[in-house]
């Protein structure tokens, strides 16, 4: 029987959703092994199973909701739990809607032995069919969230939040106490750890849940409109008198507008990602924000922020990658915003793979489906900075810079004497008037007199726009003729200054 009844809500479902629907409330396991004792465990157990799952509403946004009872034999996953996980997946794909799964489990139930255990795959299988379907996925992890349930559909959401000093691991502290004969750090098991190591995005207390929840879902939607966004701003009418140096000295200039001020003018509404999902650090340098356009369109964007150290390291890159793949499969356009003296060269960026984390960035963002956009606000250094722009359009603004290597490092290489930077930077043809010249960038966005940093408001407010604008045309050009064109613009680059020699 199915139950829709608002006002009797289940408390833990009540806290995050504003309607509920419960769907195969009669659905129970039965007991393939005939487990002594099992039958009458679940009979005193309370509730029906050890999850339940229906159509809900949370923040104003539809969605189908799984939420675990942990009183129920430990939130345990047998054939029933896994069996309902599976069915509001299926569900929420035929219907083409996001699905929110709230976890309470201490892992795989024992007492159904293998078919247990075989609900990881069946969970995990729902999901991969539903994100190939194009559809979200937030993950809320209570206290405890161990064994079977986080290591399958868990852990396969696009966005995965906690609750604080919930208990979040793979082993329980008991089952590695018995595997290693010692307790393990207590602090290793809570969700502060894992955010720390960049497994989850974000911790969350209960009461801010639900609108926390209700803006991740309406980021990740592609539904918006932004074709009646202004068009573009006219290009600066000629150049200035400044020189290649004296326009790096002001890109790298410590009050100009950095990532930060510039998302918070472009979005309205947004929610930050964090980490790789690889166990490392967050990488700061790299900003990942999910989130809506003043037009009710949803971008994902990824800014190098030059306000600390301004170097990327590995985990930078791989949440990059992480950011551009979940934006393809949700059809959310990307806009990268590049302000970054390059990649971290230290050995410990070289032992997480720093070379082979910027060859995954390129292949991410040249094979991504999604409208792409690339502003350098900055400067751009390097391969570093290289990887994140390689988009269908990129724009400059009119004082930004970008260098094959920065031209001190280049005159001490080439001159061994770094003091002949000034000299170098007019010959590398790093200024953005330069670079659309060379081909590298499409369009100029003229600044305040004086440098984005005298009005720093007005320069975000008129980027945005710009942006805007940029993306307003990427999405009405079809996804094959945009691939063909990017793939054509960056399989071509500096073609044209070729020369054949005779033989």
């Amino acid at each position: 029987m199915e139950r829709s009844d608002s006002s009797r809500m289940d408390p833990r479902i009540a806290s995050i959703a504003s309607s509920f629907d419960e769907r195969d409330a009669d659905l129970a396991g039965g007991d393939p092994l005939d487990f002594e004792g099992y039958r009458e465990q679940v009979a005193q157990a309370e509730g029906s199973e050890a999850c339940v799952w229906g159509w809900a509403t949370i923040d104003g946004v539809e969605c189908a909701l799984v939420v675990m009872d942990f009183a129920f034999l430990g939130g345990s996953m047998g054939v029933a739990v896994g069996e309902k996980v599976a069915r509001a997946f299926d569900a929420a794909r035929e219907r083409k809607l996001p699905v929110v799964t709230v976890t309470a489990s201490g892992g795989a139930r024992m007492q159904e032995g293998m078919v247990a255990l075989a609900q990881m795959a069946k969970t995990a299988e729902a999901r991969r069919l539903h994100a190939d379907a194009g559809l979200a996925h937030v993950s809320v992890l209570t206290s405890p969230t161990t064994g079977g349930v986080y290591a399958s559909f868990a852990s396969l959401a696009d966005v995965i939040i906690a609750s604080p000093d919930a208990t979040v691991g793979f082993a329980g502290p008991r089952v590695v106490e018995e595997l290693t004969g010692s307790r393990p750090d207590p602090r290793i098991h809570k969700a502060e750890f894992a955010y720390e190591h960049g497994l989850i995005d974000a911790i969350v207390p209960v009461p801010a849940q639900a609108e926390t929840i209700g803006t991740i879902l309406r980021s990740l939607s592609a539904s918006g409109d932004i074709r009646q966004a202004p068009r573009p701003a006219p290009e600066p009418a000629g150049g200035t008198a400044l020189t290649a140096w004296e326009k790096l000295k002001l890109a790298r200039h410590a009050a100009r507008p950095k990532a930060p001020a510039l998302l918070d003018a472009l979005l309205v509404s947004s929610f930050v990602l964090n980490g790789d999902r690889t166990g490392e650090p967050d990488d700061a340098a790299v900003i990942v924000r999910i989130g809506k356009l003043a037009t009710g369109r949803s971008v994902v964007v990824v800014a190098e922020d030059a306000s600390g150290a301004g170097r990327i390291e590995p985990e930078g890159y791989r949440k990059t990658v992480r950011a551009v793949r979940l934006a393809g499969r949700l059809g959310l356009p990307v806009v990268t915003v590049i302000d970054t003296r390059g990649a971290d060269p230290i050995p410990t960026s070289e032992g997480h793979g720093v070379a082979a984390a910027i060859a995954q960035t390129f292949v991410a963002l040249l094979g991504c489906p999604s409208p792409t956009l690339a502003v350098v606000t900055g400067e751009g250094g390097s391969g570093g900075a290289l990887a994140m722009t390689v988009c269908d359009r990129v724009i400059a603004w009119e004082n930004a810079v970008f260098s094959v290597i920065a031209p001190e490092a280049a005159a001490s290489i080439l001159y061994r004497d770094s003091s002949r930077g000034p000299e170098l930077a007019g010959r590398l043809g790093i200024t953005a008037d330069e670079l659309v010249r060379l081909g590298i960038v499409d369009g100029i966005i003229p600044e305040p007199p004086g440098g984005a940093h005298t009005d720093p408001v007005a320069a975000a407010e008129s980027l945005s726009g710009r942006i805007t604008a940029e993306l307003a045309g990427l999405v009405t050009t079809s996804e094959r003729k945009r691939l063909h064109k990017r793939h054509l613009r960056w399989r071509d680059a500096g073609n044209a200054w070729i020369e054949h020699i005779g033989r």
